[in-house]
């Protein structure tokens, strides 16, 4: 059995925390379609929130890195809060959202050809690649070399 990393847990829980909620899920899509980014105050309109609770959700993804914040003082802006923007990263390696969207597809095409197999061989299928999958996502997040104990 492949024994669990903290850092693959963490990771697991974070992409969860972050996108577990399908307003945050909006609001991140939203920011990342917006050239610039966006606001606290342009997200509670967007999605009919109160303005704390889109600086909440923003916050939360800015605190998971998958989003930036972005501080400006407008020139001439006299005494008060400095406007935050929150936009993707320019750097960022994958868009999060969209590649659980293309997997969609595939985890139904690969359901539908699985129900065609007999059940002991779609298991036994099944398992094979989970662990094969498991023990290269592993090995990703650890830099570890080992196989499963």
């Amino acid at each position: 059995m492949l024994a669990k990393s903290p850092s693959f847990t963490a990771t697991v829980s974070a992409i969860t925390n972050a996108f577990g909620d399908p307003t945050r899920r909006g609001i991140y899509l939203h920011a990342r379609d917006t050239e610039g980014g966006v606001t606290a105050a342009q997200v509670a309109e967007q999605f009919g929130v109160h303005p704390n609770v889109a600086r909440h959700h923003l916050d939360k993804l800015a605190a998971g890195g998958y989003l930036e914040v972005v501080i400006e003082r407008p020139e001439g802006a006299g005494a008060g809060r400095p406007s935050k923007r929150y936009r993707v990263p320019v750097d960022a390696k994958t868009d999060v959202i969209t590649s659980v969207r293309s997997d969609d597809l595939v985890l139904s095409l690969l359901g539908k050809a699985l129900a065609l197999l007999p059940r002991d061989k779609a298991e036994a299928m099944a398992e094979e690649v989970g662990q094969e999958y498991g023990r290269a996502m592993a090995q990703g997040l650890t830099g570890a070399d080992r196989a499963a104990d």
